[in-house]
């Protein structure tokens, strides 16, 4: 028996859901139920496919991203709620930070997750959160050895000053700002994908599919059950 899309638990909560199973076209659909519309290809990035006929969207990395507008996203306009954000991607380093997603200001509002490479080369995945009502401004975590050039499955669960980390479904160590995130200021902007919050740097580049964010936090065998579900369409 096929359980429907309701009646799977690790669906409770999913205010986003970026299938990117369209294969073809300038839009692609939120399968989540609050149907986020307009979810636009901005330039566009590249409708790809694998061998096994899984589509997923390829970013040039000079100017590709995805957007939908502030209005159709106010339900991810995180302050002190718990939220969990998902994707599968397939970075290409460019010695640059790059977007995965955000819906932020830098030093003003909102929250957004990137990957960049330290100054002694290591490989970071990082968190932060944005407060111009607080200082200082800013606050952060990140994790590291998230390597470029494989397919890999990022998870980040959000439930108070200190959010989890998870790549593959296995949790990693995390090193957060001295007390840990404060609650973002609440934020009124385009939610974005793949490029920076004024949408003209920081570009992502690589490949990128399944990209969901719930409302709460998944637990940890919500996260291994969904990378052991999904993983044999990476061969990972």
């Amino acid at each position: 028996m096929v359980l429907g899309y309701d009646h799977l638990t690790v669906n409770n909560g999913l205010l986003l859901d970026l299938q990117f199973c369209e294969g073809v076209g300038t839009l692609t659909q939120d399968w989540a139920k609050p149907r986020h519309e307009p979810v636009t290809l901005q330039t566009p990035p590249v409708w790809t496919q694998r061998v096994n006929d899984l589509c997923y969207l390829d970013f040039d990395g000079a100017g590709d991203y995805l957007d939908c507008p502030a209005a159709a996203t106010a339900d991810l306009d995180f302050t002190a709620g718990d939220y969990s954000i998902a994707a599968w991607y397939n970075l290409v380093d460019t010695s640059l930070s790059e977007i995965l997603v955000g819906r932020y200001g830098v030093d003003l509002d909102g929250w957004e997750v990137y990957w960049y490479i330290g100054g002694g080369g290591q490989q970071y995945m990082s968190l932060r959160h944005h407060h111009s009502s607080l200082a200082p401004t800013r606050t952060g975590c990140y994790s590291d050895s998230w390597p470029p050039g494989v397919w890999t499955f990022m998870v980040i669960t959000r439930s108070g000053a200190y959010p989890k980390m998870y790549r593959d479904g296995q949790e990693v160590k995390v090193t957060y700002d001295v007390g840990g995130l404060s609650d973002p200021d609440t934020c009124n902007r385009d939610l974005v994908i793949g490029t920076r919050y004024t949408k003209n740097a920081n570009w992502f580049m690589g490949g990128m599919w399944g990209m969901r964010v719930w409302g709460r936090v998944l637990t940890p065998n919500e996260v291994r059950f969904l990378f052991e579900r999904e993983r044999e369409r990476f061969d990972v």
